[in-house]
């Protein structure tokens, strides 16, 4: 008989989807050889084998009893099993006129007893079978039959977990390829927006770690719920050794308590025929030093010698730390979404505002180059004093971008920080502002609390600040830096008599790049604010302010009270 009258309908659609397996030529795997080892065990056969049907070969993925690796396709058994859905079953090779001069027959190893369950992926396509050999006639039993159709939907399992396992790796690749297509601000933005993607896809790469798709867990149970047999995953999930849980009472052993009443009703439907011979489920199993694990599990109620139901195989998932690592890929996935449109728009608007600037130093300098020897002197200086000018809001813009950037990769330094003694130094560093204004700075009593005393300094010193550009021109700015301490938080607020805020405009400040006023009349880059209030959201807290316009602003820093944390001590004065 040649090769051709062996050949299925869907040959070529059935190699590709054998190619697309990605098992052919690959290295033991557990899984498959505790499948294998099973087949043999249950159908009393010396040899079981997975045997994948190549074009010119059959090639075994694991094998129980036969030495070989592989062998021609024309001397295949499961060449011809592969043409049908069920199980064959050759009971006696010598007198099958298929087999009968087959050299597998009639020389080493002197087959006598097949039978195949082909193994059909999700395509349709049969790209191989789980088979059971022997080397003298025999039949098998309707449990034994149906044991290893069980078995050989256990291996297609396995086959279509080890391809969405590929597709995911494919997906995480595609993903890390389009992070590789974002553009970059400057340098100083390219290293830190690198630095954030890296440890965004090192998270990545940790969460694909958790599928673990090596072993299933198999477990037998009797009609009364005790375990007849139990494979090495099972005890190394449920923390007992394997020969150890033969004979206990499943519920008892490996259920929660709370979960046992419920888990014995289910089994007695499953026992009853209630759900059909097979049933897929999530449940609990209680492991041996405590602990719940989530099992998927595919249960299969096996026949005994009288056709009537009698044990229950159930071939058990631990997916406790893959739904675990899904839910994480998914926030990653989220954060690295939001993190790249929000990095766009960032890039966005900074190259806009610093456009201006640096417009405006080349306009000048240029008038200057082309025009300087007919210009008057007063005229040069006036240029000289724009070039100036614009030379420093670029530096002071460049200085709050890189602060507003380098807090992704910012960590807390936390430690006691007396706010007091706080506000104190930046006093002193407004000297010269408050001397200039001829403000009124008053300190009321401030806590001890824990923080970041660099970055809670850099939010008051912005907020003391504010409080002294946002004036009137004929106004004297008076400021008051009080707290509260509550029983939960504790609040800290400047208080100011400036030019105030209208209620449609007191979330948008907080926003980068946000400036209500014209640089004409006050200076500023539109990122302080933006930047006090990630600070305060990096402490836990948050940052309000309540205004009305010609009324003044109380802008509230509002932080999680730590234990340890002092009430406010008396540290009030005047500055004028």
């Amino acid at each position: 008989m040649t090769i051709a009258t062996l050949l299925p309908e869907d040959e070529d659609a059935r190699l590709r989807a054998l190619q697309d397996s990605g098992l052919l030529d690959t290295g033991p795997e557990q899984a498959y050889d505790d499948l294998t080892m099973l087949a043999s065990q249950l159908c009393g056969t010396p040899v079981a084998l997975v045997s994948l049907v190549d074009r010119d070969r059959q090639w075994f993925k694991s094998r129980v009893g036969f030495a070989a690796e592989q062998t021609p396709r024309e001397l295949a058994f499961c060449a011809h099993a592969i043409l049908q859905r069920d199980v064959m079953i050759v009971a006696d090779a010598r007198t099958d006129p298929r087999f009968a001069d087959n050299p597998l027959v009639t020389g080493s190893p002197g087959i006598r007893f097949y039978a195949g369950a082909p193994l059909e992926v999700s395509s349709g396509h049969r790209i191989g079978t789980l088979c059971v050999i022997d080397t003298a006639p025999r039949q098998l039993t309707d449990t034994q039959r149906a044991a290893l159709e069980a078995l050989s939907r256990q291996v297609v399992a396995q086959i279509e977990l080890r391809r969405k396992v590929v597709e995911l790796e494919r997906a995480r690749r595609r993903q890390a390829a389009f992070e590789r297509q974002l553009q970059d601000f400057n340098k100083e933005l390219t290293s830190q927006v690198s630095e954030r993607t890296q440890a965004l896809l090192a998270q990545l790469d940790r969460a694909n770690l958790y599928f673990d798709a090596v072993g299933s867990m198999m477990v037998i149970a009797d009609r009364e719920g005790r375990i007849v047999r139990a494979n090495n995953a099972a005890g190394k999930v449920l923390g007992h050794a394997p020969d150890a849980l033969v004979g206990e009472d499943w519920f008892a052993l490996c259920f929660p308590p709370d979960e046992e009443a419920a888990g014995r009703r289910f089994f007695a439907s499953l026992i009853g025929g209630e759900h059909g011979k097979e049933r897929r489920f999530r449940g609990h199993v209680m492991t041996a030093d405590g602990r719940r694990r989530i099992i998927g599990w595919h249960t299969t109620l096996l026949d005994d010698d009288t056709g009537l139901p009698g044990e229950l195989l159930g071939v058990g998932e631990d997916m406790t730390d893959r739904l675990a690592a899904e839910e994480q890929l998914l926030q990653t996935l989220q954060q690295l979404e939001h993190s790249n449109i929000a990095l766009q728009q960032f890039v966005h608007v900074a190259s806009h505002d610093l456009r201006e600037p640096i417009n405006s130093i080349l306009n000048f300098a240029r008038l200057l180059a082309r025009e300087g020897s007919s210009l008057d002197a007063d005229r040069r200086a006036r240029f000289v004093e724009f070039i100036v000018r614009g030379g420093e809001r670029l530096r002071a813009l460049v200085d709050d971008l890189l602060a507003y950037v380098r807090l992704d990769s910012a960590e807390l330094h936390c430690a006691p920080v007396a706010l007091g003694e706080l506000v104190d130094d930046i006093r002193h560093a407004l000297s010269d502002a408050l001397l200039r204004s001829g403000a009124e700075l008053r300190v009321g009593a401030l806590p001890v609390t824990l923080g970041d005393r660099s970055l809670l300094g850099l939010v008051l010193q912005n907020l003391i600040g504010n409080a002294l550009k946002f004036q009137p021109a004929d106004g004297t700015p008076r400021v008051t830096v009080e707290a509260e301490s509550l029983k939960q938080e504790i609040r800290v607020s400047v208080r100011d008599n400036g030019i105030g805020i209208a209620p449609e405009y007191q979330e948008r400040i907080f926003q980068t790049f946000q400036r209500l006023h014209s640089r004409s009349e006050y200076e500023g880059t539109g990122l302080g604010l933006a930047l006090c209030r990630r600070i305060a959201e990096m402490h836990g807290g948050r940052l309000q302010v309540e205004s009305a316009v010609g009324m003044g602003s109380r802008f509230i820093l509002t932080l999680p009270r730590h234990e340890g944390a002092r009430d406010p001590s008396r540290h009030e004065e005047d500055a004028g």
